[in-house]
């Protein structure tokens, strides 16, 4: 991912951008100098189904979908679907692209893809009514103007795979919907999630269709912060711990300071931040791609909620080898929890 802020794919979208556009005009963290673009400020509603839509006055945003999925006799599958939306100024032009990755992960291989479009070439975009974004033939519809319940459709010549998502409520992250991404907040996003997806259909790979169901998450970011991507790194981990309970943790490291994060949603609708000093998240294996060694097995242990799981990949090798390279897969859980969810991990440590 590149110069921008954000996090879970996350600052992919306006760092992917910064390396795609030759004439791309830097832009400052949160600050008056900003003008071009809209700023994230604490306080600010968010509210549905308006924030389901692009937000052209911010620099970046995207629409983000990982699922675990297991077959009938129980095979474990992964997948992820991104579509990023950045714009950058050209004199006083705004020009806008979308970008999107596609994985599909089985337990011996794994299968990516990413697009590109600019948003006046009519190959890919948002659409309220109904809902729809879309890059070429990848595309996420909704319902009426919701993303949810929705239909998820990727298709390329390795994989493909064509997904029904259930309905879920929607959490804010952060500061109702406020999320900083550093201490002072002058890195931040609006951010919400639907972590509770039931998800059924069928994958196509190595020449099969097989059916599968499982569980889906999504979220959403959008924000105009920039970072130097020398200078940025985030760990963004999603587990359904039971079927009425979800966990969220991010760390973002930049400029030499850390954030760490910790949320537990319920179906019902109860939330609750964990406090940063509850939270032991640490690596115990790695595995090396293109030249760096990526975490991809962690012990997590958070009293206050009963909670201790040592965490390992379905598949170790779910690295994205993508114009910004970064690992995402799907992982499972042994300890107190026999969880399932999505890790992904970028940049300098």
């Amino acid at each position: 991912m590149q110069l921008c802020q954000h996090i879970s794919s996350t600052l992919l979208c306006t760092i992917l951008f910064t390396c795609l556009s030759v004439n791309a005009k830097p832009l400052p963290t949160n600050s008056s100098e900003n003008a071009e673009f809209s700023i994230v400020e604490p306080g600010h509603p968010i509210t549905f189904p308006f924030d389901h839509r692009l937000h052209p006055g911010f620099q970046s945003e995207w629409w983000y979908i990982t699922a675990n999925l297991q077959d009938e006799d129980n095979n474990q599958y992964g997948i992820q679907f991104t579509l990023f939306s950045s714009a950058s100024l050209t004199g006083n032009t705004k020009q806008r692209i979308f970008f999107a990755h596609a994985a599909l992960t089985t337990t011996d291989n794994f299968y990516h893809a990413e697009r590109y479009a600019r948003s006046d070439m009519g190959h890919a975009g948002v659409e309220y009514q109904p809902w729809q974004a879309y890059l070429d033939h990848w595309q996420f519809t909704g319902t009426e103007q919701q993303p949810l319940p929705g239909k998820l459709q990727v298709s390329e010549p390795a994989f493909a795979y064509q997904l029904k998502l259930s309905d879920s409520d929607y959490f804010l992250q952060g500061d109702q919907g406020f999320s900083p991404k550093n201490n002072d907040a002058s890195l931040a996003s609006y951010y919400y999630s639907a972590p509770f997806i039931e998800v059924s259909g069928n994958i196509h790979v190595e020449g099969k269709s097989i059916a599968v169901r499982g569980k889906a998450w999504l979220d959403r970011e959008w924000s105009s912060n920039f970072i130097e991507i020398d200078k940025i790194g985030w760990d963004w981990l999603s587990l359904h711990l039971d079927q009425d309970t979800a966990l969220m943790l991010y760390r973002v490291r930049s400029n030499r300071e850390i954030l760490l994060y910790g949320r537990i949603m319920h179906r019902d609708g109860r939330q609750t931040t964990i406090a940063p000093t509850d939270i032991n998240w640490r690596a115990v294996a790695s595995q090396r791609f293109s030249g760096k060694d990526y975490p991809i097995e962690w012990r997590l242990e958070i009293p206050s909620q009963q909670i201790t799981l040592d965490i390992q990949p379905i598949n170790n090798n779910q690295f994205l080898n993508t114009r910004v390279p970064y690992w995402e897969g799907a992982v499972i859980t042994k300890g107190s929890h026999e969880a399932q969810g999505y890790l992904e991990l970028f940049g300098e440590r």
